[in-house]
């Protein structure tokens, strides 16, 4: 796995849970079909602050939902950069000798607008920020798409929706979509839902799914006060 990734093997790793180097960084390879979550990123990224790393680089098969929000704090409060990478499902094809492209995770942020429409509260969702996963490869037309990514990330968005009651272990309803045609490419970044339907006051769960130009599917929840 580290071999396709390009990174080196650690043979005297000062813990269990690094597993490689990649330049300055240092690497953590989650178990096969491993669920990769907040409490196992908490534990890596200890172990590579205590090692000295000042970027982690953190390889498996499916992340948590939310959890690039939770990679924020832990940058924040220890100070070391960390990179999501989903391991590709390529690799596992019988006979591959060349890597696959490795995809960071995207970035997506997102926060609810409260109204009043013929006196009830309703709800809407505000796209923040977005940042979308690019492949790995040293070329000159990715330092372009990745500078156009930080800049005009919404620019990469194709299509997003929203399930303003989600329910974890649920499927995904659609309340609200938008998404880019060839006659109008133009695309909201703010929903025009006015969701009403919830039972009562309370606090609620949305969920925030994007998919960008490369066919990629990000999703993130937003805590809903109603």
């Amino acid at each position: 796995m580290l071999g396709f990734y390009r990174a080196e093997v650690l043979q005297n790793s000062s813990s269990p849970l690094i597993h490689g180097r990649k330049g300055s960084a240092l690497c953590h390879v989650d178990s096969i079909d491993g669920f990769f979550t907040r409490d196992e990123l908490r534990a890596v990224a200890g172990a590579a602050k205590e090692a000295g790393a000042r970027e982690l680089h953190c390889l498996a098969w499916e992340y948590e939902m939310d959890l690039r929000l939770v990679c924020l704090e832990i940058e924040h409060a220890k100070g070391i950069r960390i990179k999501l990478v989903p391991i590709p499902r390529e690799i596992m094809e019988k006979n591959r000798t060349s890597p696959p492209p490795f995809l960071e995770v995207a970035v997506l942020e997102a926060e609810p607008v409260y109204k009043t429409a013929n006196g009830t509260k309703v709800v809407d969702i505000k796209l923040t920020k977005f940042v979308p996963s690019l492949a790995e490869i040293p070329s000159k037309e990715l330092e372009t798409l990745k500078e156009r990514a930080i800049k005009s990330g919404f620019d990469f968005i194709d299509f997003w929706a929203v399930d303003f009651d989600y329910q974890d272990g649920q499927p995904f309803e659609h309340h609200w979509q938008t998404y880019r045609t060839r006659k109008n490419r133009s695309l909201p970044t703010v929903s025009d839902s006015e969701f009403d339907k919830y039972p009562k006051e309370g606090k609620y769960t949305a969920c925030v799914k994007v998919v960008d130009i490369f066919g990629c599917d990000t999703s993130i929840t937003v805590e809903i006060e109603y």
